[in-house]
């Protein structure tokens, strides 16, 4: 690690895992943001006593303390500013109080010293799973008689046509998640780990495709969850991350 890092360590709560990020100040201390609990600053047991964050305060503490044992690990980032900046900008901001697990976290907050723009890839790795979800559901009302065609010839059940019709977009979905979280836990790079779970989550859905509707199944989930990553990225495109 080096002075003005963008840093992070892995938390786990239940199966739910995410990323605490900071900055590396480069004298052994890190500022990020965080709780203020009596026994001394949190990191992965977060406590929100206050819905408007305003038990959250931007802190400047050790990298023993921003740890907690666990491995600290560097996240790269495209276009950062120049470390006495970044530094500058983080000592700036120790004291600042208040959050929002959506767009004022604390990955939000590092990446804005570390590169000028408030952004949160974990934020946005939900929503476009969100995203996705909701328009493949959409979809799927297209390609519906299709999947009938091959269930109701077992079954008259209306409940296993819809349930069928959605089970491409759970399993692509949900081995997108796992394999973005392997991926992460290997240590790729963000983009990487996007690259990687994407490919994962088509395959799995056109798996998942097939057991409901054979070949067409196949080719049809394949076709709506290339089409929700399209939509995805233009939104994110036509949205991006403001400074």
């Amino acid at each position: 690690m080096a002075k003005a890092d963008l840093i992070y360590i892995q938390c786990e709560r239940g199966l739910f895992t995410y990323h605490h990020f900071g900055i590396d100040i480069g004298d052994g201390t890190v500022v990020h943001l965080a709780t203020e609990p009596e026994e001394g600053p949190t990191v992965c047991n977060q406590t929100f006593t206050d819905p408007n964050g305003s038990d959250m305060s931007v802190q400047h503490i050790s990298m023993e303390e921003f740890a907690k044992g666990a491995a600290v690990l560097i996240e790269v980032v495209d276009q950062p500013l120049l470390p006495e900046v970044v530094v500058e900008r983080a000592i700036a901001a120790v004291g600042k109080r208040g959050y929002h697990l959506v767009n004022a976290n604390c990955e939000h907050f590092a990446r804005l010293i570390k590169t000028g723009k408030s952004n949160s890839v974990q934020v946005d790795m939900y929503v476009r799973s969100i995203v996705r979800t909701a328009f493949s559901g959409f979809a799927s009302t297209a390609r519906r008689h299709v999947i009938a065609c091959s269930l109701m010839a077992v079954t008259q059940s209306k409940f296993l046509v819809a349930a069928g019709s959605l089970l491409p977009t759970v399993v692509g979905e949900t081995a997108r998640q796992g394999a973005y979280i392997a991926a992460r836990k290997l240590q790729m790079t963000h983009d990487e780990a996007e690259r990687s779970s994407r490919s994962v989550g088509h395959a799995a859905c056109a798996v998942g495709g097939f057991v409901v509707g054979g070949p067409v199944g196949s080719a049809g989930a394949l076709a709506i969850s290339v089409a929700a990553d399209r939509l995805t990225d233009a939104i994110q495109k036509r949205y991006p991350a403001q400074s």
